[in-house]
């Protein structure tokens, strides 16, 4: 598994940003999809506007997948959908951490634990020597 610095996995949020963008456009068409399939299934509507309904949600979670793949083909994981997180392998002294951004954020500010979740943030700051991160001492 590919560890990233800071400094390294700020400067694929470009790339990853234009696809959480994509992930966002299509989440939000899913969650309208699915809506009007609940209506249709629950009036005990139109078979096929239900049949219809069921193929854009199959179609639409295929392409959040696939763009979740892209993500993750760089060395990042794909934690959350929403909103979108996402974690980098990282090391600190020895510990696997991970570099965590969420959608919205302009930057990687916070890490946590490998073991520990999203309410284990904690800011980079708090890391007592941060060139640690941002140095090239990482295996990959």
């Amino acid at each position: 598994m590919r560890h990233f610095t800071v400094k390294e996995a700020n400067s694929l949020l470009p790339q990853i940003k234009l696809l959480v963008e994509e992930i966002k456009e299509k989440r939000q068409e899913l969650y309208n999809v699915i809506e009007k399939f609940e209506e249709e299934v629950e009036g005990r509507k139109d078979q096929l506007e239900i049949m219809y309904h069921k193929t854009e949600i199959d179609r639409l979670n295929k392409e959040i997948s696939e763009l979740i793949d892209i993500i993750e083909s760089f060395g990042a994981v794909v934690k959350g959908i929403d909103p979108l997180l996402v974690d980098f392998p990282s090391e600190y002294k020895g510990q696997l951490i991970w570099l965590c951004w969420k959608e919205g954020e302009d930057k990687i500010e916070y890490w946590h634990g490998f073991s520990e979740g999203f309410a284990g943030r904690k800011p980079i700051s708090m890391l007592e020597e941060e060139e640690d991160l941002t140095q090239n001492n990482f295996s990959f």
